[in-house]
């Protein structure tokens, strides 16, 4: 081995001669003055045709509201079921009515009518307040064609007029 020193590294700048005008010399502190933080407002200039700074609100969304297949399917059942004159009118469906519809859905082949889609239209249809107002007054059951299916009881007048007077005191 030889016996001639390592050679060390430094960390430490080298002088120079003269700094040039435009350096800035740094002395590896940071100092903060206390008006730096908080310098004293001065008074605000007048606003000549300049925009402030403030927040613009935020942008609404633009998305439209989308509609589940199952409700456009059971539009379509619904405006269908229209051409038949008693449930236009709302009067007081027959007992088993669900099946009919099934029935019906089955030999016009409407595509994406399933079993979801009929009980749906069915449970808006029976639990509107025309249906009910029908209901109340009793009289006798009918099927699609019109063809009378028996009547209506009293347990299912009573159980209108209770769906009714909810629906009133809740408003």
């Amino acid at each position: 081995m030889t016996d001639t020193p390592k050679k060390t590294l430094t960390l430490n700048k080298k002088p120079t001669s003269s700094p040039p005008a435009n350096l800035v010399n740094r002395s590896g502190k940071r100092i903060i003055r206390r008006e730096d933080l908080n310098p004293t407002p001065a008074k605000p200039a007048a606003n000549k045709g300049k925009p402030t700074n403030k927040k613009k609100p935020a942008r609404k969304p633009t998305k439209k509201p989308t509609t589940a297949p199952s409700d456009l399917k059971a539009k379509e059942l619904n405006d269908r079921l229209n051409a038949f004159p008693v449930w236009l009118n709302f009067q007081p469906l027959a007992i088993g009515i669900d099946k009919d519809l099934f029935k019906l859905v089955n030999d016009e082949q409407l595509p994406g009518a399933s079993k979801k889609v009929v009980q749906k239209v069915l449970k808006m249809h029976t639990r509107h307040g025309r249906y009910l107002s029908a209901l109340i007054q009793g009289g006798e059951r009918y099927q699609l064609d019109g063809v009378i299916n028996g009547a209506v009881i009293e347990q299912d007048q009573q159980w209108a007029a209770e769906k009714i007077k909810a629906r009133s005191t809740l408003k």
